[in-house]
């Protein structure tokens, strides 16, 4: 029940809730706090008014009382709070269920429009409410705080009434900003309560009636220092500022953001996240032996767009989701021309979306209008909620399929899935130390990571010279971690003995290359590219194809030991990925480097794919021809002026003669190709320097592509 207020006038705001305290060993200062609700009813009620008290740091702290780290926390995403947090809050999105978590307020003591340094010192008092006897906790005109004394002389934690002074104090929102004001938003907006608020102007399409919220209570954790009052403070921190500039920066310090693969997976607004997320319960769903399972993936990477942590991991979160959005979004310029360059900015082609997942032919006038569905407002960011299951089912049945059964059958792909299956099996059964080391493996995507900071930190700590059970576990981890790389080694060079250190190395480096976001990126938009232009457009056909182009190109790595070895190899002077970029180091866009690649894997001599494979492999063996000739000129240049050589050795003939040769010997390393076809292709570039559209810097690990009118663009 409700307690009478400790003051008399002017009135107070008394809500009920339930008391704790959190103060840890070695910690110089208390914090008491109540959890209650703020209530959207319009202030019929005290919860409804404790609306009223609450605020943004922005509106209690002054730009100048604050330094850079806590500017950082202070700043407020109003649009996203206005475009997508107030709908979310309102239910317009969708009919799902809708809860905010609590948020954290400190009640700060107010002198008008100015924040006080310390609470007034607390006096306490006792009355009596009925036969219940309360202990008072009065912190001046700012705030007080009662609770039950029972008959043992103990404190009650609940129920307690805490009463604010509206005009003494005010909530300042420390953790839970975005949520509050989304909150606040719509309170004032409906209750047009702004009165000059500078940021209202964000909020001016927030229209809706007070009598829409009522029923919405936003959990509210209130907390107070109650060792920071006047003439008794006894806390190394001198005042209330500090304190909650210190508050505020540890509660936001040491909450973890998701990071971005957990932010894709957990997406409800996103398709192209929904369609990745629905492409690793594909995976989960296999039951196969030597299929792609879950711990063939990195799901839970806690690092943002890094290179695959885990080595049984094939591919990961932000790879897919890459992909995905690269094949069903991309302009239809960049997918159909094969020299085009990568586009810039996210690709957004919404018509292509619509289109690659057969909306027109799979749902019937019925869906349509059962769903609710308009196909010409299906965007990646704006679909109707009714219809995701049915548009999982249009992808599933085209493009999902297809990167699934890539990711099972791809040579490589193939036998990196091969090697983990084969090595587990082998050091089974699992029990003890080693029990745990197959969990990290298999199971748990953040155990491994957790599991290596543990050894770590037992491995400084050791004082008796007897290892734990996480290092040895770590140990036993990384030998089945050692023996597969050796195993896929092995399997990937079809050798008949056990591999030495230096292959073993290559495969690794191979293996960075193939599953990097820029070689299955490549990959699939290879794909995308033969459907388009040979119009493939019925989904089972589709299936068909991609499974005749794997087996080609598969032929070739079990055949050709250049496609193997050397091809995808940078640290191997005679790889065309040598040629492309000698340091390495791919970014996602390097994707259309990898489409042509494997357009070269795919090598037909006739039909509609040769006429789409055949000026890609001449245009980008150009290019590269060209990368090479400006480097070794680069070079010999660089040699004449060192070493004062004879000018004939930088005369055109000698330059050419020797690019040649060398880019002749590339491509017979990698491809297994003759002499005759490479001079075939280069007879017109030879003796001409042509504008590159592909521009390669030595040392730097991005290159820059330009749509010029002389390569790109006229496949």
């Amino acid at each position: 029940m409700h307690r009478r207020s400790s003051f008399g006038t002017p009135a107070t705001i008394n809500v009920q809730g339930v008391l704790g305290t959190f103060k840890v060993p070695h910690a110089d200062l208390t914090v008491e706090y109540v959890l209650t609700y703020a209530s959207l009813d319009g202030g019929n009620t005290a919860n409804g008014q404790l609306l009223d008290l609450l605020v943004p740091v922005r509106e209690v702290f002054h730009l100048e009382d604050l330094d850079f780290d806590h500017l950082l926390q202070r700043d407020l995403d109003d649009f996203r709070v206005s475009e997508e947090m107030v709908p979310y809050l309102l239910g317009q999105t969708s009919s799902d269920p809708r809860f905010f978590p609590p948020i954290v307020a400190v009640i700060v003591p107010m002198s008008g429009a100015n924040m006080e340094e310390l609470y007034p010192q607390c006096k306490q008092d006792s009355e009596n409410d009925g036969d219940i006897l309360l202990r008072v906790f009065n912190y001046g005109n700012v705030f007080s705080v009662k609770r039950e004394k029972g008959k043992d002389g103990q404190l009650a934690q609940s129920p307690v009434d805490i009463c604010i002074h509206p005009t003494q104090a005010k909530l300042a929102i420390v953790d839970g900003q975005h949520r509050a004001m989304a909150m606040l938003a719509a309170y004032r907006s409906a209750s047009n309560k702004w009165s000059g608020n500078e940021f209202k102007h964000f909020y001016k399409e927030v229209n809706l009636d007070i009598s829409e919220l009522r029923h919405i209570h936003l959990p509210v954790c209130i907390a107070y220092f109650p060792e920071l009052t006047q003439g008794s403070s006894t806390t190394t921190m001198s005042n209330l500022t500090k304190a909650c500039r210190k508050f505020f920066l540890d509660v936001n310090r040491n909450a973890r953001h998701p990071s971005e693969a957990r932010q894709i997976l957990l997406d409800d607004t996103d398709l192209v996240a929904c369609f990745t997320r629905h492409l690793f319960n594909m995976v989960k769903k296999n039951t196969k032996t030597g299929t792609l399972r879950l711990y063939h993936t990195e799901y839970d990477n806690p690092h943002n767009r890094v290179p695959i942590f885990r080595p049984f991991a094939l591919t990961d979160v932000y790879t897919l989701f890459s992909t995905v959005r690269s094949v069903l979004l991309t302009s239809d310029r960049s997918v159909r021309n094969p020299m085009a360059p990568p586009s810039s900015g996210k690709p957004q082609n919404n018509q292509r979306l619509q289109r690659e997942l057969e909306l027109e032919n799979v749902l019937t006038e019925n869906d349509k209008e059962q769903l609710d569905i308009k196909i010409t407002n299906i965007k990646q960011n704006a679909y109707p909620r009714s219809a995701e299951e049915k548009l999982r089912q249009c992808f599933e049945e085209t493009w999902g399929q297809v990167i699934v059964n890539s990711l099972n059958k791809l040579y490589p792909f193939s036998i990196h899935i091969e090697a983990v299956d084969t090595i587990l099996k082998n050091h089974a059964p699992y029990t003890g130390v080693n029990q745990i080391a197959h969990t990290a493996l298999v199971q748990g995507q953040g155990l491994r990571h957790t599991l290596n900071q543990q050894q770590q930190r037992d491995k400084e700590l050791r004082q008796d010279g007897k290892e734990s059970d996480a290092e040895k576990a770590w140990k036993s981890l990384r030998s089945i971690e050692e023996d597969f790389e050796k195993y896929r080694a092995k399997l990937y060079l079809k050798l008949t003995r056990e591999p030495d250190p230096e292959e073993i190395s290559m495969v690794k480096r191979l293996f960075e290359c193939f599953r990097s976001n820029a070689f299955q990126n490549g990959l699939f938009m290879t794909f995308a590219c033969l459907k388009d232009r040979i119009s493939i457009e019925d989904p089972s056909e589709f299936l068909q194809f991609v499974d005749r182009w794997i087996q080609r190109v598969n032929r070739k790595f079990g055949k050709s030991k250049g496609v193997r070895d050397v091809l995808f190899d940078y640290s191997n002077p005679k790889s065309l990925r040598c040629i492309y970029k000698p340091r390495g180091g791919l970014t996602p866009s390097d994707w259309v480097f990898f489409r042509y690649l494997i357009l070269e894997l795919l090598s037909v001599k006739s039909g509609k794919e040769c006429a789409i494979i055949n000026p890609a492999k001449a245009g980008w063996r150009a290019e590269l021809y060209k990368t090479l000739y400006d480097r070794k000129e680069r070079e010999l240049r660089s040699a004449n002026e060192d070493e004062d050589e004879d000018e004939d050795i930088n005369s055109q003939d000698h330059l050419d003669l020797m690019s040649f040769r060398e880019i002749v010997d590339a491509f017979e390393s990698s491809l297994d190709i003759s002499e005759e076809e490479i001079k075939l292709d280069l007879s017109q570039t030879r003796g001409r320097t042509p504008q590159s559209a592909l521009k390669i810097k030595d040392g730097e690990e991005n290159y820059e592509m330009e749509d010029t009118n002389s390569l790109h663009g006229s496949s």
